[in-house]
């Protein structure tokens, strides 16, 4: 039964079901909606979040408490020449400074003598303070500050890629559309050819035609009807190409019904777009700027690696098993120490420093570059969002006239005042009026597209599932 249950999970996985859940009139937000929930980038891109929280938890654990023991004894022909014990706790912390405290209990015939301590042990409590390399800064607080970096840097790059997804699925939804609309289109031009044809061919049986206009009216339908079938190829594949956006829950890929369609042309708002919410900042720009913020981090690092390493170790002592250890407590019992160490040449350090300033300076370089890019693109696809405005006004109208003129056309083709041809040429620029118009819609609402993507305003989709209005 778990190999049947294999097979029918391996045939499900890798056959496209058929949209599930899916409204026979698919809109825009509806759609790239169901691509930020369920497209398998936009659920590899909520793993970031996790990677990001892992790693800054790893960053934290640098700064955890911990505990040490130590045991060492030694036993020879019936001797314990010595055995050393020692036991405590260290705590890092955020300045630099590591608390300890230690347990020692030593004992033994041949035990070295700066091991002898009381009976009942010695206590012992105080700190590790770097007075050079380390006070300031040091490894753990960049490697908390590079986690706390990676973890905003991880939204940033999540809101990218969901940014660049949710433009090629919509900039795929618009061609669709524009595709479906172009059918509809030749759908109807076909369905006029054909029932001219069919009055041509009863008017030359009664006489009142000759019988080569029957031949211009065929031809006339399969032009249309190669015209159709063009449209539809060009609807096809622009389903196919949509259909690699659906999924369910990022593992089942999904296929649109065979009667689901677009929004109707007629009612896709072709209006200026409003003005951007103040404060606006693509997640690229963001993604770079903290790439700056770690690269300075690790500046700061490479400049205190260039200081003297001086440690000081002070601890506190207090025999085991008092009474009263505050009031047996002196100063005089204590043990301290300095470690010192210095490279007398830094050239790994300066090294190390002078690439790291080369790389801070590229991205500086990059994130400047990248501002004056998208401005530009912003600019752009505004400018054509507010232009296909007007431009898509004069092809509503031209497509309006023209069929005004066709109506009048066939009117008087019926009265028989005119002829196929007439009625053929006034049918080509009604055909190719109405294609403009889809064209320039389609060329609209994916300038709108543009300038959503430019300046970075596709979240709203990914978190309340609906698209911003403009």
């Amino acid at each position: 039964m778990p190999m049947l249950y294999l097979i029918l999970l391996v045939l499900l996985t890798a056959t496209p079901l058929r949209g599930q859940e899916l409204p026979p009139v698919l809109t825009e937000e509806e759609f790239l909606a169901r691509v930020a929930n369920h497209h398998p980038l936009a659920v590899r891109a909520d793993l970031q979040r996790d990677r990001a929280r892992a790693l800054l938890q790893e960053a934290r654990g640098g700064f955890d408490p911990k505990l040490y023991g130590d045991l060492a004894q030694k036993y020879y022909r019936g001797t314990r020449y010595y055995s050393v014990a020692e036991g405590g706790l260290k705590v890092p912390t955020w300045f630099g400074v590591e608390l300890n405290a230690a347990y020692e209990r030593n004992e033994g015939y041949y035990l070295n003598p700066e091991n002898t301590v009381p009976e009942n042990g010695l206590f012992a409590a105080g700190l590790t303070l770097p007075l050079g390399q380390g006070l300031m800064f040091d490894q753990r607080r960049a490697e908390l500050q590079r986690a706390r970096i990676y973890q905003q840097a991880t939204a940033a790059e999540r809101l990218v890629q969901l940014n660049e997804l949710l433009y090629e699925a919509g900039s795929r939804y618009w061609e669709w559309a524009g595709a479906q609309g172009a059918v509809e289109v030749y759908t109807e031009a076909v369905e006029l050819a054909r029932a001219r044809y069919a009055a041509v061919v009863n008017s030359a049986a009664l006489g009142d035609r000759p019988a080569i206009d029957t031949l211009e009216a065929q031809i006339l339908v399969q032009n249309r009807l190669l015209g159709l079938e063009s449209a539809r190829l060009e609807a096809a594949n622009a389903a196919a190409a949509l259909n690699a956006f659906l999924w369910l829950d990022g593992v089942i890929p999904l296929e649109l019904e065979a009667d689901t369609r677009p929004l109707d042309p007629a009612s896709v708002v072709v209006a200026p777009p409003e003005p951007l919410p103040p404060g606006t900042e693509n997640p690229a720009l963001l993604r770079t700027r903290l790439k700056v913020d770690e690269l300075e981090v690790d500046e700061r690092l490479q400049r205190e690696q260039l200081k003297p390493r001086l440690d000081l170790k002070y601890n506190a002592l207090l025999a085991g098993g008092v009474d009263r250890p505050l009031e047996s407590f002196s100063t005089r019992d204590y043990k301290w120490g300095l470690t010192f160490s210095q490279s007398l040449l830094l050239r790994k350090e300066r090294g190390k420093l002078a690439l790291t300033r080369i790389k801070l300076s590229e991205t500086q370089l990059e994130l400047s570059d990248k501002a004056a890019q998208l401005s530009v693109k912003l600019a752009q696809a505004d400018n054509e969002a507010r232009v296909t405005v007007a431009q898509y006004e004069l092809a509503r109208r031209n497509a309006s006239d023209y069929a005004r003129l066709l109506d009048g056309e066939r009117d008087l083709f019926r009265a028989g005042e005119s002829s196929l041809f007439l009625v053929n040429s006034r049918e080509v620029s009604f055909i190719d009026a109405s294609l403009k118009q889809l064209e320039l819609m389609v060329k609209h609402r994916k300038a709108r597209l543009a300038r959503r993507f430019a300046a970075g305003l596709t979240l709203p989709v990914v978190e309340g599932g609906t698209l911003p209005s403009e």
